[in-house]
């Protein structure tokens, strides 16, 4: 069975459409985390004010901390 051109077109279509969809997806869900992340911080006016996009993402991962140093370490 060959396949002719048009079809071959079809899956194309259909196949970047699916891949464009997917980094759609990623981006959005993201962006909402990042949001989520700065709505929680728990100091909006203090320490963790103005944070970049990236220092929120790595705040997330546990990387980096923001506010301040008590007796018993930093509290987030």
């Amino acid at each position: 069975m060959r396949v002719r051109k048009t079809e071959w077109m079809g899956v194309a279509v259909v196949a970047g459409s699916i891949a464009c969809f997917g980094g759609w997806l990623q981006s959005e869900m993201t962006r909402a985390a990042l949001a989520r992340m700065q709505r929680d911080t728990p100091d909006a006016h203090g320490a963790c004010a103005g944070m970049s996009a990236r220092e929120t993402e790595m705040m997330g991962k546990g990387e980096l901390w923001c506010g301040t140093i008590g007796r018993d370490g930093a509290t987030h």
